[in-house]
């Protein structure tokens, strides 16, 4: 398979977040409410590479927060609108001597969404999302680095066992590809256990009862964020100022998820960042990890 098919798939798995999220939660996808969510995430430091540069000690962590309300109308037909917010340091413990690394303080985005459901029967379920959003560097939130996302997604219920998703995506944040076809499966081979295909979560997980459930998860994240200014002058062949800088990352690791009651769902993941890339597009400037991380992330959602 050549480069660019590799990067195609990999791109199109991309879009099942939504997918994969709600064929998880099939049997609450027809909940109306107030929903709230964070994320917490934090790596240990690392080591950063581009060309024959090394730059060492750098410490990546984030935290995400979203409000979601979900309305019913009609048979079958729902609306969900969203607004999430989300913040990505960046920090180098260098000693001195050391290389500066030529990356931001700060990724950040606020970003809403509407998603349109439609149960069609129990087989079917077609849903549609629409988004903007503003993805910057540091400053400037809200006025600039402004991107629109759409999704078209059809859920099919094969069977008791075994689900379906697939569609049509388009991001403008991306620099190529931006219109990717979706496509995953979520699958119960028996009673206690599940697996879910697609990008970004692929996991076998054993359910201990309704509430309680252990993962192995291969899980991707990332974004591209506006940047004004260069961050280091002189460090790049080209200023890196007015571009976009893309984040990619791919994370192993085990995670267990608790729903307390009816409210409160808690979760928390370890494991290792086997991949991360740094690249700054119109540019010809990445920077890549050089080793695996540890990592380590909680998270907890409330519905209404």
């Amino acid at each position: 398979m050549s480069p660019r098919a590799i990067r195609i798939v990999a791109l199109s798995l991309l879009f099942c977040a939504t997918a994969l999220a709600q064929s998880e939660i099939m049997p609450e996808i027809g909940r109306v409410g107030l929903t709230i969510n964070s994320r917490a995430t934090g790596s240990a430091d690392a080591k950063l590479k581009s060309g024959n540069t090394t730059y060492d000690q750098v410490e990546i962590s984030s935290f995400e927060f979203g409000l979601a309300q979900t309305f019913r109308f009609g048979q079958g037909r729902m609306v969900r609108l969203s607004l999430e917010r989300q913040r990505t340091a960046i920090d180098q413990n260098r000693d001195p001597g050391d290389a500066v690394v030529p990356l931001p303080d700060k990724l950040n985005s606020l970003a809403g969404s509407v998603v349109y459901t439609h149960i069609v029967n129990p087989r079917w379920i077609l849903t549609g999302r629409v988004g903007a959003g503003s993805y910057v560097t540091d400053t400037g939130l809200l006025s600039e680095g402004w991107a629109v996302s759409t999704m078209a997604m059809a859920i099919y219920n094969h069977s008791q066992t075994l689900t379906y998703i697939f569609g049509l995506g388009y991001n403008s944040n991306l620099e190529d590809l931006r219109i990717l076809p979706i496509f995953g499966l979520n699958w119960r081979p028996a009673p206690q256990w599940s697996v879910a295909v697609g990008i970004p979560r692929t996991a076998v997980s054993y359910h201990f009862n309704k509430e309680l459930s252990l993962s192995l998860a291969l899980s991707g994240g990332g974004g591209a964020y506006y940047v004004k200014n260069d961050p280091l002058p002189g460090a790049a062949p080209r200023s890196l100022a007015d571009t976009r800088l893309q984040q990619r990352e791919l994370r192993l690791g085990v995670d267990a998820s608790w729903k307390i009651n009816k409210v409160v769902r808690v979760s928390g993941a370890i494991g290792h960042v086997l991949y991360r890339k740094f690249k700054y597009q119109d540019r010809d400037f990445e920077l890549k990890s050089d080793s695996f991380v540890p990592f380590a992330s909680v998270s907890g959602m409330f519905s209404f």
